[in-house]
């Protein structure tokens, strides 16, 4: 695959046809409504569509309902389990030095500070991707007794109906921009997903084999046909997605407002994580540590004295690691939970609600219902 800058360029300019003309027919028809409280009574990926749904969108759920033919379910199943094994460290990951990496795309924030001046909060998304990566990578998530498929297609939805909004504001350059959440975009967030997240594991310490690192990358790549992304341009190996890090971040990284923005918000939503003085800017550090300094100053990240405790790798792998014996492993426990709980609040704008932690996960992770109460 040659990413070459004349392409990307033509990526910028597609976005998700087929849920992109339905959700134009429901804003048409006035039908979103209604929709919305429809799909939110959708949580399992074996149950039936309700009938009241208008034919567009039950034609288009039930033919995306299942993962593609031909997938290698032993390595979907090896993706899994590294997430068991490293589960809280890539929680953490995926809440700041991922989401960093997406302010970092000068045009591509633009679509996250136009959607949240539509309405949308700002920590609820971050507690919303963070369930949505759980439900997916969960044991069986992407089979018939999980939640994962559900979820693709409602994310995949909202894209499109941000896509919808956005384009109707009258406000948006396209031409400048590309199309809102255009295949260059998407493209960009599932490398956060995937192979920035082996690459983060590795910085701090973490051993991750070739072979768990290509498989966690191929169930990504699995996920990403499913979320609307071009098959034939989704990198097929760790090799080619460092090719494709490169190129969009030589053409898009960089500082903007947007981006200093978005950075402060996640900052302000990881403040304090644990009660005391002690971990202050524990946070600032460890995305520097990930990002690089360069993108972190771009995005205004403050320096810490926690920087210099980064630099020895084995002990930030076993500090943020799901080992949970001993006190590092007793202060991980404390931190994932803390941000989990957090995530928690956030998904009803800090009104109590569960965020659903996998049975399978609590175990291995070591969490218990009572520990975790509230959670």
């Amino acid at each position: 695959m040659l990413y070459t800058d004349e392409f990307m360029e033509c990526l910028r300019m597609e976005g998700d046809p087929i849920p992109d003309q339905i959700i134009e027919e429901l804003f048409e028809n006035s039908q979103v409504g209604t929709v919305n409280a429809l799909l939110r009574q959708l949580m399992n990926n074996d149950q039936s569509y309700p009938e009241e749904l208008p034919d567009n969108i039950e034609f288009w759920l039930k033919d995306t309902a299942c993962c593609p033919d031909g997938v290698d379910w032993a390595r979907m199943r090896n993706a899994a389990e590294l997430f068991q094994e490293h589960g809280i460290a890539i929680t953490l990951l995926l809440a700041t030095s991922s989401l960093v990496h997406c302010y970092a795309a000068r045009k591509g924030v633009k679509v996250l500070t136009f959607s949240y001046r539509l309405g949308q909060n700002a920590y609820r998304r971050i507690a919303e991707t963070g369930q949505f990566v759980l439900q997916i990578m969960s044991p069986g998530g992407l089979e018939s007794g999980g939640q994962g498929i559900k979820s693709i297609q409602k994310v995949r939805l909202m894209h499109s109906a941000i896509r919808h909004l956005i384009q109707k504001t009258g406000r948006w350059d396209e031409k400048e921009l590309g199309i809102p959440i255009c295949q260059e975009d998407l493209l960009g967030t599932l490398l956060t997903f995937s192979s920035v997240i082996i690459d983060g594991l590795r910085r701090l310490g973490m051993k991750v084999t070739e072979e768990q690192a290509e498989d966690y990358l191929y169930f990504w790549k699995i996920v990403g046909g499913m979320m609307g992304i071009r098959e034939d341009i989704i990198p097929q190996t760790m090799e080619q997605s460092a090719i494709l890090a490169e190129t969009i971040g030589r053409r898009h990284h960089g500082p903007s407002p947007e981006g200093v923005q978005m950075t402060r918000a996640l900052l302000e939503f990881h403040a304090d994580l644990i009660p005391g003085q002690m971990f202050d800017n524990i946070v600032p550090a460890l995305i520097r540590e990930l990002v690089g300094d360069e993108i972190a100053d771009w995005m205004e990240v403050p320096r810490s004295d926690w920087q210099k405790l980064m630099k020895i790798k084995e002990l930030m792998g076993l500090f943020l690691d799901s080992d949970y014996t001993g006190v590092l492993g007793s202060m991980t426990n404390r931190l994932g939970l803390a941000l989990l709980q957090r995530q928690s609040l956030a998904m009803t704008d800090y009104e109590y609600t569960p965020f659903l932690i996998p049975t399978e996960l609590r175990k291995v992770w070591g969490i218990s219902e009572n520990k975790d109460k509230g959670v």
